[in-house]
């Protein structure tokens, strides 16, 4: 097929302070052919986004490039700015992975699509508007004629994807960006917007450039592969090829750290990604690499090709391609009677559906919502609780409850003691005992306060005495779950985002709760520091007997974690059972919707799916 898209040595430097550009990404070739989706894959850190920005040349003020984007036969570094904002929107298509923020929350959606259309068409409103509904009814959007004049926020998640969707289609672009557009989703909406964007692509034969750190999406739906690493290509080429035989040692260990069903261990990679004012001279994944040998360390090793894929690495001819297939199977654990932590008993919780009903429940109405009815379960030490279901299921409602953060009926019971029988002061005590980490911990830390104190700050509240006893104390919790304590006086925007939820995870520990509430802690995170974050909460609930309730909507962290799995809908509990009899056996319709949804390598794959991944058609729609 023709190349909708090619970059030619592209490269692309920033500027730091008030110093030179430091170089961000060095030499891509990279090309999207018409119809077909390249993956551009890596962790956060290696350069997809800035790829991306640089395609449509919105990169930062002062950044430099190199290099040729070709956009079918011209050169997009050639054209003026003004010529290039006719090429946005016209020829490139855009879908940010937050379309919230990257949508006007006080215009309409409907004016938002007309705008884009009319001022690359010079069309008139009423054929502009018309346009609109015609990308809304393309896209899936229920009664699109009703919908046009909705705000951002009456739509949900998915929902606003898809507006996001059809302004990206307009003007009906040869190319579309995707970054990130399924982060964040459930299950259910991520595979109907995946499934969508191959219909689109297919029917108007238009490229799509998809950039994801989630591997299991782009084994199911990509034709082409590109990965980076620290701002270089180090493997490309035909996706099944990449699946079957990856030759470098990153694209291996990367493979390794998404979960599976029954894997004992994820596979992590050791130390971090360079800074790019201090990247190695040679191949720029030698440190971590225990293939390594003297003469990576010195230059870039040349682009060779074996199995279907390009890779740069001096021994990926010789490294077996074996990774997945290696990793070890958990063994089936009896599932042993101790100490229950946690005991939820008929547990609900109810929402005024308005201000008005608000007002009403005051005066005795009962015009309310039921986001969580007549839940009950009992949590052991040591063990983890999964809980799963799409958006508004009443998953985090669950743990709110749990945390005391609203209003229930029901009992909840933390080591014996009743919650619904205490007083404030008791209760206050009681709830050191439970803690949370969030799913966006940059959301969740001070951006105000130094990563020591923030650390500290619990240990405050629950009266240790003494400055420094406190900050010693917070030192050890930051050794303890693998950061360094010299990273204390530094800022959270100093950290990177698996960093900075190992921060929240040692907050969380401050207190020594006997469970911890994980509320979607890794759906933003590459899969290494997925990895790394997923083995550390393992290890804890094995050395410190810590109990976890996990809110996912990634299947695949859930069946590595959980113990026991509750899949919730509409605030109803519609199956609970231990992790394989759920996962591999699912008794409802809903469950095995949710498992299907869940992207899994395929049983074909050499690579070697997990014995008793389960298989269910596909019934997807759009």
């Amino acid at each position: 097929m023709s190349a909708v898209l090619t970059l030619d040595q592209f490269a692309v430097a920033l500027r730091r302070g008030r110093g030179k550009n430091v170089p961000i990404l060095d030499d891509i070739n990279l090309t999207v052919a018409a119809g077909e989706m390249t993956a551009l894959v890596g962790e956060s850190g290696s350069g997809k986004t800035i790829a991306s920005l640089g395609v449509i040349r919105l990169l930062p003020r002062g950044a430099s490039t190199a290099g040729r984007v070709m956009l079918g036969a011209q050169d997009l570094t050639d054209l003026s700015d003004a010529e290039m904002r006719k090429v946005r929107g016209r020829d490139i298509g855009m879908v940010f992975q937050n379309p919230l923020s990257a949508l006007n929350p006080s215009t309409r959606v409907g004016a938002q699509i007309t705008e884009v259309y009319r001022l690359h068409t010079g069309e008139s409103d009423r054929a502009a508007r018309a346009r609109a509904l015609e990308l809304f009814g393309e896209v899936g959007i229920p009664n699109p004629a009703d919908r046009l004049d909705d705000y951002p926020h009456q739509f949900s998640g998915g929902m606003r994807q898809r507006v996001m969707i059809a302004m990206a289609l307009a003007c009906s672009p040869k190319l579309l960006i995707a970054d990130e557009p399924t982060t964040g989703l459930d299950l259910l909406v991520a595979r109907q917007i995946m499934a969508l964007l191959t219909k689109l692509r297919r029917e108007r034969q238009m490229g799509v450039l998809f950039i994801t750190h989630d591997l299991s999406v782009v084994e199911e739906h990509a034709d082409q592969v590109h990965v980076l690493y620290a701002g270089r290509s180090v493997e490309w080429g035909p996706a099944r090829s990449f699946f079957e035989q990856p030759r470098h040692p990153y694209s291996q260990a990367l493979l390794g750290a998404v979960p599976r069903l029954g894997q004992a261990r994820l596979v992590s990679i050791p130390g971090n990604l360079p800074d790019p004012e201090t990247r190695p001279p040679g191949c720029r994944f030698a440190p971590r690499c225990s293939y390594r040998e003297d003469a990576c360390e010195t230059a870039y090793p040349a682009a060779d090709t074996l199995g279907g894929t390009v890779f740069a690495c001096r021994r990926g001819r010789e490294i077996v391609p074996e990774v997945l297939g290696a990793v070890p199977q958990a063994a089936v654990r009896a599932r042993q009677s101790g100490p229950v932590v946690l005991q939820a008993d008929a547990l609900g919780v109810d929402y005024p559906r308005s201000a008005a009903s608000f007002l009403r429940g005051l005066l005795g109405g009962r015009d309310r919502l039921t986001a969580l009815s007549n839940i009950s379960f009992s949590l052991q030490r040591g063990q983890c609780l999964g809980v799963v279901g799409e958006s508004g299921s009443g998953k985090s409602t669950l743990g709110r409850a749990v945390l005391q953060m609203i209003p229930y009926h029901g009992r909840v019971i933390l080591d014996g003691h009743d919650f619904t029988t205490m007083g404030a002061r008791e209760k206050r005590a009681a709830r050191l005992g439970v803690q949370v980490v969030f799913q966006d911990p940059r959301e969740s830390l001070n951006p105000r306060m130094r990563i020591g104190d923030i650390v500290a700050e619990p240990l405050k509240l629950a009266g240790m005495s003494g400055s420094r006893a406190r900050r010693d104390a917070a030192a050890a919790l930051l050794n303890r779950v693998g950061l360094n304590d010299r990273m204390m006086s530094q800022f959270p925007l100093a950290v990177s985002g698996g960093q900075a939820q190992r921060i929240a995870i040692a907050r969380a520990l401050a207190t020594k709760p006997a469970m911890i509430v994980l509320d979607e802690p890794t759906s933003s995170l590459d899969v290494s520091t997925q990895a790394m974050l997923l083995n550390l909460l393992k290890d804890l609930a094995e050395t410190d007997g810590l109990s976890y309730i996990l809110i996912s909507h990634d299947i695949a962290a859930v069946s590595y974690m959980a113990d026991t799995i509750a899949v919730l809908r509409g605030g109803q509990l519609m199956e609970m059972g231990d992790a394989a009899s759920v996962l591999g056996a699912p008794q409802s319709e809903y469950t095995r919707e949710l498992v299907a949804a869940s992207p899994h390598f395929r049983s074909t794959n050499k690579m070697g799916a997990a014995s008793g991944a389960v298989a269910v058609a596909d019934k997807s729609g759009f």
